[in-house]
């Protein structure tokens, strides 16, 4: 007869194979939500930053309202993209971070500053559809808003 030992070998090998799997799904998943949240953080952080650096050079025009200059929107845009205005030769701050859609709007006196940044996954850029042999598109956009009253 045999024992209950030798019945059970072979079983935790088994088991990994089924679980192992699954496992692995959630961990990837987490490292990419990961991801995805320090990126929108960061894009956040540049947004805010290029907000406090329109108010903190604030234009007018004749009639005593609020403009945003050229000059003005192109250092912002740099600080969007780099992050800070000293260094001598910048990386960006995300990658792919100047193909970010970058939008001032100003209504009275409050600037508004959006920035869309395109999020790309690492693992896999479609998931694949079993059902009617299209896939679905994992990447999309990081839109962060920041509004400031101007000074």
């Amino acid at each position: 007869m045999f024992n209950s030992k030798h019945k059970q070998q072979g079983l935790a090998a088994i088991e990994m194979t089924l679980v192992l799997p699954i496992l692995l799904l959630l961990l990837f998943a987490t490292a990419e939500f990961s991801r995805l949240l320090y990126q929108y953080n960061a894009l956040t952080k540049v947004v805010r930053g290029a907000a406090r650096y329109i108010i903190a050079n604030p234009e007018f025009n004749s009639t005593n309202e609020v403009i945003v200059s050229s000059q003005t929107k192109s250092v912002a845009k740099y600080l969007l993209v780099y992050g800070d205005l000293g260094e001598e030769s910048p990386t960006p701050i995300l990658p792919n971070l100047a193909a970010t859609t970058f939008d001032i709007a100003i209504s009275g006196e409050f600037i508004t500053v959006t920035a869309s940044y395109p999020w790309q996954p690492i693992f896999a850029d479609t998931l694949p559809s079993f059902v009617n042999g299209s896939s679905f598109d994992l990447s999309f956009d990081l839109v962060t808003t920041h509004t400031v009253r101007a000074l």
